[in-house]
Parts: structure tokens; sequence; C-alpha cells
């Protein structure tokens, strides 16, 4: 019998091991097969970004050698600059003739043509040159494109923008004739031209290379991530799984190892795509119920990750607030609806609110960097309208506290989801916001025998004796559209009855639409 027990807790102990070394391996495999499809997005943006330059200073040559102006006049210097004041990457332009740089928008006509010197690579017609030295300082050094008759000083941070540690990039000239490919920028990658022309991921001493090339260009790119990377903060749960698979027996371990690495990459992706805007923002039209004018818009976060699955927002801002970062997505919401719409606020009435959380509320370097990006696009702090949920302002004491500050700032501060959470009179009045949100919840009861329409009439009432301004949340049908034009003067209505979410150009579409539409849709 003792034999038996022995080879029966072998047997249990060896299919533990097994189902914990197996569980262990599939992770890791999960972890770096998701590392390299975040690497090969990483690459397909730098690919991006270098067809967008090699466009750009194709324009600007196109717009040179076409002015039909007098070469390095007067006129021409001043067209050349007008250029590159327009111009996102070029920072300097000249003209060339006889190989000879005769002018300049930052020298001027020069009396005396700088000595040639060797370019680090030619292709075709062009000379470039990786550290050229420039002609308006002594110790200036830049990326030079010298292409018969134009010369072009490029921006020397124009890749710099793309660092997304602890993903890497590199760029890289390639004269396609001679299959030659030149380090240019960025970190160094040590592989072969003829590794980067064949495009497929290398790794070499525990780093994967993921080099791109386009069809037509003379740039590459090269993205890397090290394994280490790829596999980092993991280590300690990922043993606590193992030790779960191997009590029962492996196959539980595996479930639960990929629950949790699917949690994992899930804030490791989010946090990604907020450090690289990858976040996008949609703006859901609200509606002045008398004339049916769009004054305002609610910007709603949206978010596609890695294995192109639309996250609801929900989640994103779930996940974001347990983990103490949802003040990165606030600021990057704010930063993407003032630079998208900022013409349309700063010159008109209109208004976007935004989702602000309890986080938001306590942080200290919230306030300044709100007044901060208004300043510097131009938009008044009554443009910003700051949407809190009840549960939000819980801890009364600190919500009247910052939400006072935000008060006197200019900023309309809206309770949104009214009527769900713990709201009274006298809690409204302490709060002092200035309007509230009706949760659709409300509103699906317009023309049923719900009991709580009944209470729809009591907000509304309560509403206007503290002077807040109502937006009314989730009209779907013309019938809600009605009853709360019907209900009092100065009714704002949000929801799908007067448009889902959309894009901010197609927002400012609908802003100049004729108002008598979005009322009898």
């Amino acid at each position: 019998m003792g034999w038996q027990l022995v080879r029966r807790t072998l047997v249990i102990v060896l299919g533990a091991v097994l189902g914990g070394l197996i569980a262990g391996s599939i992770v890791r495999a999960i972890q770096i097969r998701d590392g390299q499809v975040g690497l090969a997005r990483y690459a397909e943006r730098l690919l991006k970004s270098e067809q967008q330059l090699t466009e750009d200073m194709e324009q600007v040559k196109a717009a040179v050698d076409g002015d039909g102006l007098s070469f390095c006049s007067d006129q021409e210097l001043t067209l050349m600059r007008e250029i590159v004041y327009r111009s996102a990457n070029v920072r300097d332009l000249g003209r060339i003739r006889n190989g000879h740089l005769l002018c300049s928008t930052n020298a001027g006509r020069l009396s005396v043509p700088p000595s040639n010197t060797a370019p680090d690579l030619s292709i075709g017609t062009t000379q470039l040159y990786i550290d050229g030295p420039l002609l308006f300082s002594d110790h200036a050094r830049g990326f030079v494109a010298n292409m018969a008759g134009v010369s072009e000083v490029i921006n020397p941070l124009v890749f710099k923008v793309l660092d997304a540690p602890p993903l890497f990039y590199s760029v890289l000239l390639y004269d396609r004739d001679t299959r030659v490919v030149v380090p240019a920028f960025g970190h160094a990658a040590p592989l072969s031209s003829d590794q980067v022309i064949a495009g497929r991921m290398v790794e070499k001493d525990g780093i994967f290379y993921l080099p791109v090339c386009p069809e037509q260009g003379m740039l590459c790119a090269v993205a890397s991530e090290s394994r280490s990377a790829m596999l980092e903060g993991n280590s300690g749960l990922v043993l606590g799984y193992l030790a779960s698979g191997a009590l029962l027996g492996g196959a539980l371990g595996v479930i639960a190892v990929l629950i949790y690495r699917r949690e994992r990459s899930f804030e490791r992706q989010l946090r990604r795509a907020i450090k690289t805007g990858d976040l996008t923002l949609v703006y859901q039209p609200v509606v002045d119920l008398d004339t049916g004018k769009i004054v305002a818009a609610e910007a709603l976060v949206r978010w596609v990750n890695d294995r192109g699955e639309t996250v609801k927002p929900a989640a994103l801002v779930s996940i974001a607030e347990e983990r103490g970062f949802v003040g990165e997505i606030t600021t990057l919401v704010l930063g993407k609806a003032v630079e998208e719409l900022g013409d349309l606020l700063a010159t008109s009435d209109f208004r976007i609110t935004l989702n602000i959380t309890a986080e938001d509320l306590m942080n200290g370097r919230f306030l300044p960097q709100l007044a901060r990006s208004m300043l510097a696009a131009g938009v008044k702090a009554r443009s910003i309208g700051l949407e809190l949920t009840e549960r939000s302002t819980v801890n009364q004491e600190a919500a009247i506290q910052a939400l006072s500050q935000l008060k006197k700032a200019g900023h309309t501060v809206y309770i949104d989801d009214f009527g769900t959470g713990y709201s009274s009179l006298a809690y409204l009045h302490r709060l002092d916001a200035g309007a509230i949100k009706i949760d659709r919840v409300f509103t699906q009861t317009v023309g049923t025998q719900a009991v709580t329409a009944s209470v729809v009439p009591q907000i509304l009432d309560m509403a206007s004796k503290l002077r807040l301004l109502v937006v009314v949340e989730g009209i779907e049908t013309r019938e809600q559209a009605d009853y709360f034009r019907a209900a009092g003067s100065g009714i704002l209505g949000q929801g799908w009855f007067f448009g889902h979410p959309v894009p901010a150009a197609q927002l400012m579409k609908l802003v100049q639409q004729a108002p008598e539409t979005l009322l009898t849709t």
C-alpha cells in the first residue's frame, strides 16, 4: 500500500509539474505573439510617417520648381519662406545651380557659395547629408536633401516624436538601384541591407527587429522591442498561476494564466495607446429643442486595441481608474478636443463637454492643465463644459471645493446621469452645479405608465427653480423630443434621434446644417 501511495503521488506531482511547464510555455508564447503584433503596428506607424515626409518633400520641391520666378530673386525667396512657414517638416529651403547653393530662406542670397562636400548617399540626382552643416550657424547640423535645383533641410525632430519606449525606431536611407541601406536616425539596428530589404522579423541578442520599406521612396524603417520588454511585469503573478496550474494539473493553470495575460495585455496596450495618442474622439450632438440648432457636443473616447477589437469606453475608463491613470485619458481627451474643434470653439458660442472623474477633481494638476490647453488654443472657459457622474461627487466636501474652482474659472459643470445616484435638492444647491443631464432611464418612460415617468416633471421643476441648464439624454424618438420641447424653454436634447457620435469633421458639417432638419428627422 505504501508503494502504491508513493506511485500515485509521483504521478500527480509529475502531471502537475508537466501542466505547469506547459502553462508557462503557452503564457510566454502568447506574450511574445502579442508583443510582435504591437511591434508590427508600430512599424506601420513608422512607415506612414516616412511616407508623409517623402510626400511633403516632393510637394515642396514641386512648388519651388513651378513658381515661375527668377532664380533666387527677392520674390522667389519670399515665396520659399512662405512654403517653409506652412511646412511641418522643412526648416530651410534653398536653390542649387551647378552643384552650388546660391540662396536659402535662412541665409538669403550667398555671395560666396559654400564648398561642396561628399554626401552620405546619392540616390539618382538626390544627394543626402544625414548630419550636414547648416548655413545659419557654425555649429548647427541637420538632415539635408539636395534635389536637382532645390535644397531642403528637414526638421531634426520629425522622427523624434515616434519614440514610444519600450518600442524603438530606426530610420534608414535606401538606394533601390544599388540595394544600399545607410542608417540615418534613431537607434542602431544591427541588420544587413538584405535583411532590411527582405522585410522579415529578425531576433538578435534578445531583441526583435521588424524592417519595413515602402514600394517607392528613399526611406526604410526598423521597429524594435526586446524580448524582456514583451515579458516585462508578469513574472511574479505568472509564477503564482503556475503554482495553481501545478495544483490543478496544469489545465486550470493555463486558463488562469490566459485570463491574467489578457488583463495585463489590456492595461499595457491602453497605456501605450494613451502615450502614442491612438485613442480617438467622436462627438455626440446636443440640440436646442426650441430651435433645432446644434449648440454643443459631448466628446466621447474610442479605442481599437491591438487585436482590432473596439473597447467599450466604460471598460477602458474602469481599468484606468482601478490602476490609477485615468487622469491621463482625461488630459488626452482635452487636448484632442481642443485641437480638433479649437477654431469652432474660439469663434462661436459652441460648447464641448468632457467627462471627468473623481480622480480628476482631486488632482491638483488638472485645473492648471485645463487652463494651459485652452490658452494655447485661444478657447475660453465657457466653451468647455465638464461632466461628472453623481457617483464622482459622493465625497461632498472635496467635490464642493473642486467644483467651486472650476466654476470660478468660468466652466459650466454638469451632473451627469442625474437621478440615478445621490441627488437631492439640498445636495445640488451645495454643489453649485450649472447643469444637469437627465439620465436616459427617465427619457424612456415618456409616453408610458412607468412609475418613474411621474418623476420627470418634478426634475424639470426643480431644475427651473435652481436655474439649472437641463440636457435630456437618450432621446431616440420624435415623441420624446416633442415631450421635452413642450416641457419648457431652453431644454437641450441629446440622443440617437439627433445623431450618433461622429468624428470632428462630420460634426462640423452637422453644425452648419439647417436647424429644422434635426427636428424633422
